[in-house]
C-alpha cells in the first residue's frame, strides 16, 4: 500500500520550464489494486485453462489411439491394392504381348480377377486384417489358384508364371486350343470361388461390429439430461437419459453380463463385456431381464428403467468404459453399426 502522494517532475532539453506531475496517495492505490486483481484473475484463468487441457488429454487418448490405428491400417490396406493392381496389370500386359489374338478369352478371366480381388479386399477390411513384410511379399508372388489349393475343389489352379511358362513350351499349332482350355477352367473356377466369397462376405458384414467389440447407438429410448463431464463441481463419467419407469434398456454391443446388482449411488446396475478393453454400464434399474454370465446381442432388453440409487427422477445412468477407463459415450451413441 501506498502511504503518500507523489510529485514527478518532467525536465525537458532547453530552456523551456519543468514540468510537474501530482499523482495523490488514493490514485496510486487505485492503480496498484487494479494491477494486482487482473494478475490474479489472469493467474486463476491460467490454472482453470491447464486443468481443462489436462482432462481433455485424458479423455482424448483413447480416441487418438484409435484415430492411430485407423491410420496405420489405410496405409496397409493402400499398399495391398497397390501390389495386387500391379501384379494383375503385369499379368494382363504378358497375357497381350503373347497371344493378342486371344484377348476375349483373357478378358474374361481378367474380370473374374478383378470381382475376387473386389471380394477379397472387402473381407479383410471387415477383419481389420493389416498386412506385415511377409504377407506383402507372398501376396506379390502367389496367385489366387495357390492360396486356394486346399480348398478341396480338386487341384492347384495356374499360377502367371508356371501359366506362361507352359505357352513357351507348347507348339505353335497346339497353342490356340491349350489357352483356350486352360482359361475357360480358370474363369470357372474363379467364377465358384467368387459365389463362395460372396456368401462368406455377406456372414461377415451382419457379424463385423460384433469382431470390433464396440458398443453402438441408445441403449434407451429418452432424452438425455445429463452429459459426459463436469457437474456441480463433480464429475459426471456418463449419460443420463431420463423416460417413465419401466422403459425397455438395450444392450448396445455383443458381450457377456459380468456383473447384475445394487451398488450405492448406482443402485441397480448391470455390467457388459465386449471384449477388447469395452464394457458398459446400466445403473438405476427398476429391474432386470437377464442373469450374471449371459450372452446378450446388440438390441437385446436387459433390463427397464428406474429410479433406484441416488437419482432426482426416472433415468438410465450410462457409461462406456475403454481399457477400465470411463470415455466420452457420444461418439459411440451417434455412431451406426456397419
Amino acid at each position: 500500500m501506498i502511504k503518500s502522494d507523489h510529485t514527478f517532475v518532467i525536465i525537458p532539453e532547453g530552456t523551456k520550464e519543468p514540468r510537474r506531475i501530482f499523482l495523490s496517495k488514493r490514485f496510486l492505490n487505485i492503480i496498484l489494486y487494479i494491477t494486482l486483481f487482473l494478475l490474479g484473475a489472469g493467474c486463476v484463468r491460467l490454472v482453470i485453462y491447464a486443468k481443462e487441457l489436462i482432462e481433455l488429454r485424458r479423455v482424448a487418448g483413447p480416441i487418438l489411439q484409435e484415430n492411430k490405428d485407423l491410420h496405420q491400417r489405410n496405409k496397409a490396406l493402400i499398399a495391398q491394392r497397390n501390389a495386387i493392381k500391379y501384379s494383375k496389370d503385369s499379368l494382363l500386359n504378358e497375357i497381350e504381348t503373347e497371344r493378342v489374338a486371344h484377348a476375349k478369352r483373357l478378358s474374361e478371366v481378367t474380370d473374374e480377377l478383378e470381382r475376387l480381388e473386389n471380394f477379397v479386399t472387402d473381407l479383410k477390411i471387415l477383419a481389420g486384417y493389416k498386412l506385415n513384410k511377409s504377407d506383402a511379399e507372398k501376396l506379390k508372388g502367389h496367385d489366387i489358384g495357390q492360396n486356394d489349393k486346399n480348398a478341396g475343389e480338386g487341384g492347384p489352379l495356374i499360377s502367371p508364371e508356371s501359366y506362361m511358362e507352359g505357352i513357351a513350351s507348347n507348339p505353335q499349332d497346339s497353342l490356340k486350343l491349350s489357352i483356350d482350355n486352360d482359361a475357360q477352367v480358370l474363369a470357372d473356377r474363379l467364377r465358384d470361388k467368387r459365389d463362395a466369397l460372396k456368401d462368406l462376405r455377406n456372414f461377415l458384414e451382419r457379424k463385423a461390429t460384433l469382431l470390433e467389440g464396440r458398443p453402438v447407438g441408445w441403449p434407451v429410448v429418452g432424452v438425455v439430461t445429463s452429459e459426459f463431464g463436469p457437474r456441480n463441481g463433480e464429475f459426471h463419467p456418463g449419460f443420463d437419459i431420463a423416460n417413465v419407469i419401466g422403459t425397455p434398456v438395450f444392450a448396445t454391443g455383443d458381450g457377456v453380463v459380468t456383473f447384475k446388482g445394487y451398488v450405492g449411488s448406482y443402485g441397480n446396475m448391470i455390467e457388459v463385456d465386449h471384449g477388447k478393453g469395452f464394457t458398459t454400464l446400466y445403473a438405476h434399474l427398476s429391474r432386470y431381464e437377464i442373469a450374471t454370465g449371459d450372452r446378450v446381442e446388440r438390441g437385446d432388453v436387459i433390463g427397464y428403467i428406474g429410479n433406484t440409487g441416488r437419482t432426482t427422477g426416472p433415468h438410465l445412468h450410462y457409461e462406456v468404459h475403454v481399457n477400465g477407463v470411463p470415455v466420452n459415450p457420444r461418439p459411440y451413441i451417434e455412431k451406426t453399426p456397419e
